[in-house]
């Protein structure tokens, strides 16, 4: 019996095998209109990063281990959230038989929302955790309305 080819699996099988030959030097890169482009070519690594909406927040959180809280930066201008840092190579000068994890600079950038309440953004670093609490304007929530029965 025959089976259908498949060209898109293949392609992932693909994908999938050229990600583990080369680790993780081909990792998934922001979007180009996240951050200026010219700032993502120029950084070394982007930590990964989720972002999740309640009804009265949007909450951020990079993965961002063996980080300083002091190399930490994180900058509002106009519309547009930026989380620049650096991760310092621990290693000394010996041949390195293996390397995976990733050091150096890194940007990540996001565009705020207009319900953003950028005087009330939080940042707290724990764990090798970055978490933005981005609340959003009073008037932006949702809200109930009564309605009246006459």
């Amino acid at each position: 019996m025959a089976h259908k080819w498949n060209m898109m699996r293949d392609l992932e099988i693909l994908q999938e095998r050229m990600n583990s030959l080369f680790g993780e030097v081909v990792q998934r890169r922001p979007r180009p209109d996240d951050a200026g482009e010219a700032e993502i070519e120029h950084a070394d690594w982007h930590p990964a990063a989720d972002v999740y909406e309640t009804d009265k927040t949007y909450l951020v959180a990079l993965d961002l281990p063996g980080i300083n809280r002091d190399g930490l930066d994180v900058s509002i201008d106009e519309n547009r959230l930026t989380i620049r840092g650096e991760r310092k190579s621990t290693a000394e000068e010996t041949s390195q038989r293996r390397a995976e994890r990733v050091f150096g600079r890194f940007v990540r950038s996001f565009t705020l929302p207009a319900s953003v309440d950028r005087e009330a953004i939080t940042a707290e670093y724990k764990n090798g955790v970055l978490r933005l609490r981005l609340p959003k304007r009073l008037e932006q929530q949702p809200r109930r309305v009564e309605i009246k029965v006459s």
